[in-house]
């Protein structure tokens, strides 16, 4: 065979290898859409149920984890308009029950997210109240497991505040790009989640020096009595976390010793009920479980504003639920 003739086959042997390098890249980056049990969900977590509050009408538990992650605003939203089309942060307080058995645990979140700057959410607006209620919710956790009785550092602090300032020295709004408020809402969420999972010697703060889950009195409620509008739903009639502090809703647990804690029989039930006569003076003490009926086939359906995993209803009649 002459020189040529094998340069030749050479070549085409060379471009054929090519060719089949890139055929494999392409089969190996080529995402296979079949259904198998790689997609399924599998089984969801236990939720809390009111079978299983204590005869005070809480529930014991614990904190699982503090996690930080990031959701994308969809561009058609309208409830965040200026975070449309961008990520914004998340924060995630899991809490379970202590049974042994992982798989029979039951689970509660409680969740806020980034809150838009504008004129109605900086300090005395009429929004103020959704970046109150995270700071309040932060503080009583901090409270809980960290401060317990001393005031923040200066340190502390700052670690724990808003980067961008929206509002100058007469109180009037000064528009902050969302970029920057989405920053500054990121910062926090990563600080609080640092000092809680890694504040006691590197640790998780609510874990024991013995590496065990700290037991704690959990407050979780269903329905809440507005004074105008009566029994409404916290989270579509689900046991939930309340949006507002309030007295405390979580508490460390002690033996033979009473939590401060408590359900507040009056204005708050973490029973199931049907709405339509909830107004009624025969269910207002609904609060707590009993021996007789505790079942009801009616639940409200009231959605939770942006930032809120429930909804309470003693903020006051400006709010808008």
């Amino acid at each position: 065979m002459s020189t040529g003739k094998i340069d030749a086959a050479k070549g085409q042997d060379a471009a054929k290898e090519v060719v089949q390098e890139t055929t494999n890249e392409v089969a190996a980056t080529t995402k296979v859409n079949r259904r198998g049990v790689a997609a399924a969900r599998g089984t969801q977590r236990l939720k809390f149920t009111h079978e299983l509050a204590k005869s005070n009408g809480l529930f014991i538990g614990h904190l699982a984890s503090v996690e930080v992650s990031n959701i994308l605003i969809g561009e058609s939203t309208t409830g965040m308009p200026s975070f449309n089309g961008l990520e914004i942060p998340k924060i995630v307080f899991t809490f379970s029950s202590n049974e042994e058995d992982v798989n029979k645990r039951h689970y509660q979140t409680l969740q806020f997210t980034a809150i838009e700057s504008n004129v109605n959410t900086i300090p005395g607006g009429k929004d103020e109240w959704k970046v109150n209620a995270i700071f309040d919710w932060v503080k009583h956790l901090l409270n809980v497991f960290v401060l317990k009785g001393r005031e923040l550092t200066d340190e502390e602090a700052n670690a724990l505040s808003l980067s961008f300032e929206d509002f100058d020295e007469e109180g009037s709004y000064s528009p902050i790009e969302s970029e920057d408020v989405i920053a500054g809402w990121k910062t926090l969420f990563d600080n609080v989640e640092n000092i809680l999972n890694r504040g006691a010697d590197d640790k998780p703060v609510y874990k024991s020096k013995d590496s065990k889950f700290i037991t704690l009195w959990i407050k979780l409620i269903r329905y809440n009595k507005h004074r105008t509008k009566g029994w409404t739903a916290i989270n579509n009639g689900d046991l939930s976390f309340p949006t507002f502090v309030g007295e405390g809703c979580i508490e460390i647990f002690k033996q033979n010793i009473n939590p401060s804690i408590r359900i507040d029989i009056v204005k708050e039930s973490i029973l199931p009920m049907n709405i339509d006569k909830a107004k009624t003076p025969s269910n207002i003490g609904a609060g707590i479980p009993s021996m007789g009926d505790m079942t009801s086939n009616v639940m409200g359906n009231f959605a939770s504003p942006p930032g809120f995993n429930s909804i309470s209803n003693d903020a006051g009649d400006d709010v808008p639920f």
